[in-house]
C-alpha cells in the first residue's frame, strides 16, 4: 500500500528493466527526480580526489571486512585513533547525561549567541563512529549557529541493535525537553545513520505527543532498512556509483541491524513514518550515493503535505560528506545553508531562498528513457 502511493506521488510509472537507460552520474545536467531541489553542479579538485580515492581504497576494505564482533570493535578502535585530533580554541566542551544517555555540550568559548539547540546524533552505520569522530561538524555547527549543539553518545552494534538506538536517542530528546529553557527551539541534525535517528525522533516525537523538533538536518541520511532494493516505487535514474558504501553488504548488516526478537519503536524505516513528520527538513543527498533516491522521496512526501523542505544534491562527493568541515570547501558550503536553514526554523534568521551560483538555471526532472530513445 504504501509503496503504491509513493509511485503515484513520485509520477514515475514502471516499465521493464530491459527498457530504462540510467545514465552516468557526471554525464551532462544532474537529473532530478525531486524537481525543487537545490543542484550543485560545480565542485573541486580536493572532492574529486577524496571521492576517487575512497572508491579506490575504502569501498574495496569494506566489501571484504567481516561483520562479526571482531571486526566491529577493530572499527571502532580505528576510529578512536581517528579522533585524536585537536579540539577546536573556539569551542568549550562538557560531558553529562540526559535521560542517562551519555552527551556532550558544546558551545562558543564566549557563549552561546542563540536560544537555539541543536541535538546531533553521529552517522557510523550503528556500528561506528562517535562524539570524538562528529565532534568537527558539531564544532562548525555551534561557531555558525550559535546555538549549543549537543552530540549523542547512543549505544551501538553489537551492544544494541538499532532498536536500542532509537530508544537512546528518544530518550535524550524527550529529557531535553524537559531541561530546556526553550523547548520550542531545539533543532535535531544527523549523518548517514544519524539521519535516521533524526528522522525516528521527529516520528516518535508526534507518536508520543511531545513537542516536535523546530527543524531537522539530514546529511545524506538512511531512510529505510533497504535502501539495497530495487523493487521499489522509487527508481534511479542514473546509476549507483557511491564512494565507498558496497550494496552488497547491506543484506548482511541488515541481519545484525535487526535481529530476531528486536522490534524498533513506530516504523522500521522512516521514510514509511513521513505522515508523522511535521518539523521543516534540510536534506542533503549526494548525486550517485545509494541513499539519494529515497531523499528525493522524502522530500517529496512531505512537501506534498506541506511540510517546508530545503534539498541538495551535489556532484561529485562522498556520502555525508559535510561532516569532514575543514577538509572540502563543500562541506563548508553545506553546513552554513544548514545553520542557516536551522536559525530561519527557530525566528532567529530572514533570508532569502538559496540560489547557488553554479546552478543550472533549469532543472531537468528525472524519467525513464527507453534504450531506443537514446
Amino acid at each position: 500500500m504504501f509503496w503504491t502511493q509513493l509511485r503515484k506521488r513520485l509520477m514515475i510509472w514502471r516499465r521493464p528493466s530491459s527498457t530504462v537507460r540510467k545514465l552516468l552520474p557526471g554525464r551532462g545536467p544532474m537529473r532530478v527526480v525531486y524537481d525543487k531541489a537545490v543542484v550543485h553542479e560545480s565542485y573541486s579538485f580536493r572532492a574529486r580526489v577524496l571521492q576517487r580515492a575512497a572508491r579506490l581504497v575504502f569501498k574495496p576494505l569494506l566489501s571484504i571486512t567481516p561483520l562479526n564482533d571482531r571486526s566491529l570493535a577493530t572499527i571502532r578502535a580505528i576510529d578512536r585513533l581517528s579522533a585524536r585530533r585537536p579540539h577546536s580554541p573556539h569551542v568549550e566542551s562538557i560531558r553529562f547525561e540526559l535521560g542517562g544517555v551519555p552527551v556532550e555540550s558544546m558551545v562558543h568559548r564566549f557563549g552561546t549567541t542563540s536560544d537555539m539547540t541543536i541535538l546531533y546524533l553521529h552517522g557510523g552505520g550503528f556500528f561506528s563512529g562517535s562524539i570524538e569522530t562528529h565532534r568537527r561538524i558539531c564544532e562548525r555547527l555551534a561557531r555558525k549557529t550559535g546555538a549549543t549543539v549537543i552530540s549523542v553518545d547512543y549505544v551501538q552494534l553489537p551492544e544494541g541493535a538499532i532498536a536500542d538506538s532509537v530508544q537512546d536517542v528518544i530518550t535524550a530528546y524527550e529529557a531535553l525537553l524537559e531541561q530546556s529553557v526553550h523547548p520550542d527551539k531545539i533543532v535535531v541534525a544527523g549523518d548517514s545513520a544519524g539521519g535516521y535517528l533524526t528522522m525516528k525522533v521527529a516520528e516518535l516525537a508526534n507518536r508520543r505527543g511531545l513537542q516536535a523538533p523546530a527543524a531537522l538536518l539530514c546529511f545524506s541520511p538512511l531512510l529505510s532498512i533497504d535502501p539495497d532494493r530495487e523493487d521499489k516505487a522509487v527508481e534511479r535514474i542514473i546509476r549507483h556509483r557511491d564512494a565507498y558504501l558496497p550494496v552488497r553488504r547491506i543484506a548482511q548488516i541488515r541481519e545484525r541491524w535487526l535481529p530476531e526478537g528486536s522490534a524498533i519503536e513506530g516504523y522500521a524505516s522512516p521514510l514509511h513514518g513521513a505522515a508523522y513528520i511535521t518539523s521543516p527538513t534540510f536534506l542533503v543527498a549526494v548525486e550517485d550515493e545509494m541513499l539519494r533516491p529515497e531523499v528525493e522521496a522524502m522530500a517529496l512526501l512531505l512537501s506534498v503535505r506541506g511540510v517546508e523542505v530545503e534539498t541538495h544534491l551535489w556532484r561529485k562527493q562522498v556520502h555525508a560528506f559535510p561532516v569532514l568541515a575543514k577538509v572540502l570547501p563543500e562541506s563548508e558550503m553545506a553546513l552554513q545553508l544548514a545553520a542557516e536553514f536551522a536559525s530561519r526554523a527557530v525566528g532567529e534568521l530572514d533570508r532569502e531562498p538559496v540560489v547557488d551560483p553554479d546552478a543550472h538555471d533549469e532543472v531537468i526532472v528525472g524519467e525513464l528513457v527507453p534504450d531506443d530513445a537514446a
